[in-house]
């Protein structure tokens, strides 16, 4: 079994940047992040009808396909425009193209973000970066109204070499 905070300690999962903030409440609690994230993991499988079931879960197996969601919170009176959200893409884990979000950028290092599928040059010819070096998803929310929320999420395969620190 793999601890997926394990997974995920190396990773910054509060990675988000607010470009705009509107109509902020000047009463807010000073203590209390404009905006404030959760990530949780699910187990991604099939039951025995073939139906997909997801499960909240703290430890995982490898080769199990889980489901990373951050859910983004708006904190203040206000809209938040322009919110960027980004999902980490552990090391011990591939990314699974099945889930690839519409209008995401990826990471393989967690700090330059392209369009998907990213490229590469290898020697005279560009090719495709192999899933497995994606580090991070990275969203623009146009807008995250007063008091609301917003999950993105991505589904990853648990290498079979992960093994628990």
């Amino acid at each position: 079994m793999v601890n997926v905070n394990q997974l995920l300690r190396s990773v910054a999962i509060t990675s988000l940047f607010v470009t705009s903030l509107q109509s902020a409440s000047a009463n807010s609690d000073a203590a209390k992040e404009p905006v404030s994230v959760q990530l949780n993991t699910y187990l991604i499988a099939q039951n025995a009808e073939g139906k997909v079931t997801e499960k909240l879960v703290s430890e995982v197996k490898p080769e199990q396909v889980v489901e990373y969601r951050a859910v983004y919170t708006n904190n203040t009176a206000g809209a938040i425009k322009n919110l960027v959200a980004t999902l980490p893409i552990p090391a011990e884990t591939q990314f699974l193209a099945k889930s690839a979000p519409s209008k995401a950028l990826a990471s393989t290092d967690g700090v330059n973000f392209a369009p998907m599928p990213l490229k590469k040059k290898v020697g005279n010819q560009t090719v495709n970066v192999p899933l497995a070096d994606y580090r991070a998803l990275r969203w623009t929310i146009a807008e995250l109204p007063a008091g609301k929320s917003i999950a993105v999420s991505a589904q990853t395969r648990i290498n079979s070499t992960a093994v628990n620190n």
